[in-house]
């Protein structure tokens, strides 16, 4: 039956007709449409962030400003957990916690006042109890500042670099190049929502961006190579519609493997100390980031690149 269907509208349909019905990918939304707003809205969003880092910089942590440096002896074996809950109970629960022996600790802490630091001490000598005088006490300058950012700077740009010449010689240069913004995108977002809310910017963020960078660029590759894909075996659709057609078909896989990574995040969320929590949550705004870049951000630019400077169909 279905068969005599088959042939009765091959004989109403002509050989060219039936080639493009043939060669038809059809998809259920489409993303190209609604790009051009969400790419707005990241551009004000980038805008606003560097309109409050000119204006009001990034709160930066210890690493970054210096502080107060102080190596305890307890009178006991302590678990850096009981530490932790002490400091955070006192308001410093970002500070840098260090262990040299098992009752011995390096507690490193933003600028402290006189008084701050005697009834941080005092609650650590009635809840445990400590040994006077300090092994150390003094301040530290911010020794790890220009380290850190450029070591920071030095990462980012050897990961774009690799980057390019990766995606360059599996792809081509404009996949290359299209990656390179996706991940300029997601980096000037994760900044911008740190000058923007003013949370704490430290070493924690910083590894946050590279592991960011590397999802994104996963999420992006995968869309690319199923663009690619359809581009060796489709010869008559456009490229808008080849390129809405590829989204549509990694989007399921996308959306499993973002939420899958999110559940840990958001456990960390709920029950992390507030390093950890800081850490989880520059992960779940990357995440978010780079799913939507690697869908809204990228493949409208390398639709509108081929319809400036066509290479493939339109």
């Amino acid at each position: 039956m279905a068969i005599k269907g088959w042939l009765a509208k091959k004989d109403n349909t002509s050989g060219q007709e039936l080639k493009e019905v043939l060669s038809e990918r059809p998809y259920k939304y489409n993303f190209m449409k609604q790009s051009k707003w969400v790419s707005i809205a990241s551009i004000i969003f980038i805008i606003v962030g560097i309109i409050m880092t000119l204006t009001r910089g990034f709160n930066f942590g210890i690493d970054f400003l210096g502080g107060n440096l102080m190596e305890v002896k307890f009178d006991r074996a302590v678990e850096i957990n009981e530490i932790r809950n002490i400091m955070e109970e006192s308001g410093l629960g970002k500070s840098i916690l260090q262990n040299t022996k098992p009752d011995q600790y390096i507690i490193r802490t933003t600028p402290l006042s006189d008084e701050q630091k005697n009834n941080i001490l005092e609650t650590f000598d009635k809840k445990i109890g400590i040994s006077k005088p300090l092994i150390q006490d003094r301040v530290v300058a911010a020794s790890f500042s220009k380290t850190i950012t450029r070591n920071a700077l030095i990462a980012v740009a050897i990961s774009f670099a690799g980057v390019l010449i990766y995606v360059w010689i599996r792809f081509t240069a404009r996949f290359a190049l299209v990656a390179i913004v996706e991940l300029l995108h997601d980096l000037l977002i994760i900044l911008s929502f740190y000058a923007i809310t003013y949370r704490e910017f430290n070493t924690n963020t910083t590894a946050v961006i590279l592991t960011i960078l590397g999802y994104s660029l996963n999420d992006g590759i995968v869309i690319f190579d199923r663009i690619r894909e359809e581009l060796r075996i489709n010869k008559r659709d456009k490229y808008i519609d080849l390129t809405n057609y590829s989204i549509n078909k990694t989007f399921v896989r996308s959306l499993i493997t973002g939420t899958t990574t999110l559940f840990p995040i958001i456990i960390i969320l709920f029950i992390g100390n507030e390093i950890l929590k800081d850490f989880a949550f520059g992960l779940l705004l990357g995440i978010i980031s780079g799913s939507y870049s690697s869908i809204y951000i990228g493949p409208p630019i390398l639709v509108a690149w081929n319809n400036r400077f066509p290479r493939y169909k339109k």
